[in-house]
Parts: C-alpha cells; sequence; structure tokens
C-alpha cells in the first residue's frame, strides 16, 4: 500500500493541511506508543515481585487470618494489573504474525477484559452471547482486535446514560463467523447513516474524534475478506456486524 504523501509528492500538488494535520497526530500517537510500552515493561518487573512476596507471605501458617486477607488483596490486584499490562502490550504490539487464523470469541473477550472499566464507569451492563462451537477464522488476532476495541469503545460512547451491550457470535448462512456489537443508544439518523464509514468524517464534537476510526475497520475487515454492516434506529440502538470468512 502506497504512503498517504505519495501521490501529492509525486503529482508536485499541495498536501491538504487535513492530511497533513492526520500524518502529524499519527506519528505523535505512534511516539507515545513506544514510550507507553517501555512503561509497561518497566512496571511488570515490580509487580512480578510483589506477587512473589505476596505468595511467599501466604505460605506463611502462624499468619493472623486480617493480615492473610490484606496480603491476598495484594495479590490479586497487583495480578489484576499485570493482566492488564499485558493486555496493553498486545494491543500495541505489530502484526508480525499476520495471516495465522484467530479465534473470535477469544478476541472478544480479551477486548471485553480490556474495556470492562469504561463499561462499569459508564453504568453498561455486558452481555455475551458467545457461540462456542466458531471455527477459526482466517484472520490475524491483532487486526481483529483493532477492528472490535473501535466498535465497542464506540458503542459505549454512544450511551452516555447507561444502557446494555450486546457482544454476540454465531455462524453465518454461508459458513463464516459472524460478530455482533449491539448498543442500546440513541442510534444513528438516517441521513449520517450513510456516511459514516467516510474518512475523516464524524459526529462526535471537535477535538474527540478523528473520523478515521470507522473507515479504518471497515478496511480491515475488506482486507481479511470480510465485510461489515450497520444498523439503526433512532432511539432504539445500533448494531454493527461483521462478518469474517472461516479459516
Amino acid at each position: 500500500m502506497s504512503h498517504p504523501l505519495a501521490k501529492y509528492v509525486n503529482d508536485g500538488g499541495p498536501i491538504p493541511e487535513e492530511l497533513l494535520e492526520q500524518l502529524a497526530f499519527s506519528e505523535k500517537m505512534a511516539e507515545i506508543g513506544q514510550l507507553a510500552a517501555g512503561m509497561i515493561h518497566e512496571l511488570n518487573t515490580p509487580l512480578s515481585v510483589i506477587v512473589s512476596a505476596a505468595q511467599m507471605i501466604m505460605r506463611e501458617e502462624e499468619l493472623p487470618e486480617f493480615v492473610r486477607e490484606m496480603v491476598e488483596r495484594i495479590d490479586q490486584e497487583a495480578q489484576r494489573l499485570s493482566q492488564f499490562t499485558k493486555g496493553l502490550l498486545t494491543f500495541a504490539r505489530r502484526d508480525d504474525d499476520a495471516g495465522r487464523d484467530a479465534d473470535i470469541n477469544q478476541v472478544l473477550r480479551e477486548v471485553m477484559t480490556f474495556l470492562k472499566y469504561e463499561a462499569q464507569k459508564r453504568s453498561i451492563t455486558v452481555v455475551e452471547e458467545l457461540d462456542f462451537h466458531l471455527p477459526s477464522v482466517a484472520a490475524d488476532g491483532n487486526r481483529l482486535k483493532q477492528v472490535f476495541i473501535n466498535l465497542v469503545m464506540n458503542a459505549l460512547q454512544a450511551m452516555e446514560q447507561g444502557g446494555t451491550l450486546l457482544v454476540r457470535t454465531a455462524i453465518a448462512p454461508d459458513g463464516s463467523v459472524e460478530a455482533q456489537i449491539a448498543d442500546t443508544g440513541p442510534g444513528i439518523v438516517p441521513a449520517v447513516l450513510p456516511r459514516i464509514f467516510e474518512p475523516f468524517y464524524s459526529t462526535k464534537a471537535a477535538g474527540e474524534g478523528t473520523g478515521l476510526g470507522l473507515f479504518i475497520t471497515r478496511t480491515i475487515v475488506e482486507l481479511m475478506g470480510g465485510r461489515i454492516m450497520v444498523r439503526s434506529v433512532e432511539g432504539e440502538g445500533t448494531t454493527f456486524t461483521t462478518i469474517i470468512p472461516s479459516a
């Protein structure tokens, strides 16, 4: 795939200011990502020490009950934080294993674990209806995570007053694997619906989105040989259905 600036450089034409701003923002986020990855690695070492120390203390037989309870809590929270940092590294990792088959249920479970706090913070109930008899999909797991984290975040952000998020998987009629992300938000205005996958188009307030999320999501899905569809009813909610070919 050619660089976004290539056609302007080759043609000698002016580079749109909007594109320059987006590229600058992308570069900034890449640098932040590299710094964050380094910080996460640094965090994992003391977390491992805390977990090991807590487990050694819990082996003591004469430990007062209230002390044991506190140490168990330290162990649980340290392990939870360790899992969270490992999840961050997974999302930041490059697609070195691109082309391998993926378990779409596992991908969704990892995404929902990663976004669990975000849903709780917004008083959103998460309902999972996963078909555990699904075949693997012919897709890269890391790219699928990018797709679903975008769709889930959009759904969570749509439910400002709380609501229900449905995450569902099933086998499509053609044997492909289908994943639905449905929210009970305000829905999308019919006039806007045909434009939501356009690049740089956003209904969010200025500074709250680049307008590229759904465009990138659809592009990734199509590169996998899949397709993405949306159905929305004003006042009832929105459902995104992603269909990926089975392996």
